[in-house]
């Protein structure tokens, strides 16, 4: 079950279409983009969300930035990155289940879709839709303990999402522009977890 209660009904309709284990399948596609563009330079530019290209019919760019990791890591970080995906994936599956965790995805991939045909001149990032993820992970299992690194200790989920969040928008302080794109990517997590803190809110201010 999912922290939005909107969610539980439309489970009964389109809840036997879930993917199951839908974070594995992104790391293993995300590891082979990432190998198959070591060995050929280049490869994934045909797998980026280009809106021009797509109105050209290249309709798979539509899903397939999803597997394109940054051509910048350096394999030991890819790795970690990949691990902590699948490790968050499963563990939200585990709570919500199967379809609830696809509808959070897809909510994110609309909103990141819409957003780079509204602004096709801003590159489009899926790192924001993986971090949603690690939010979501972060509010629905607060006391899980992770390593941030540098630091060799365990800490709070909780807290290492705090940190990760005012980091995360930092960008849009000096590019304005790039808020929209941003905001897209999280919008599995403001689907899922906004109502239920405006209904908690209000009912505190009721009871005040």
């Amino acid at each position: 079950m999912s922290p939005a209660r909107w969610t539980d009904s439309l489970e009964n309709l389109f809840g036997p279409w879930a993917v199951p284990y839908l974070t594995r399948g992104l790391v293993v596609l995300n590891a082979g983009a990432w190998l198959l563009n070591l060995a050929s330079p280049g490869f994934t530019s045909i797998l980026k969300l280009n809106p021009e290209l797509v109105s050209q019919g290249e309709y798979w760019r539509l899903i397939t930035f999803l597997f394109v990791p940054s051509n910048s890591a350096h394999p030991i970080f890819l790795l970690l990155f990949l691990w902590f995906l699948w490790s968050i994936g499963d563990a939200l599956e585990e709570v919500w289940g199967s379809f609830h965790l696809n509808l959070f995805f897809l909510l994110g991939i609309i909103s990141v879709v819409a957003v780079a045909f509204l602004q096709p001149s801003i590159p489009v990032n899926p790192f924001y839709l993986h971090n949603s993820l690690f939010l979501a992970f972060a509010t629905t299992l607060p006391d899980q303990k992770v390593f941030f690194f540098p630091l060799p200790i365990p800490l709070s989920v909780r807290w290492v999402a705090a940190v990760s969040s005012g980091l995360l928008f930092l960008p849009a302080l000096f590019e304005p522009l790039l808020l929209p794109s941003m905001l897209a990517g999280l919008a599995g997590y403001i689907a899922f977890f906004l109502p239920p803190f405006l209904h908690s809110a209000w009912e505190r201010f009721r009871r005040r």
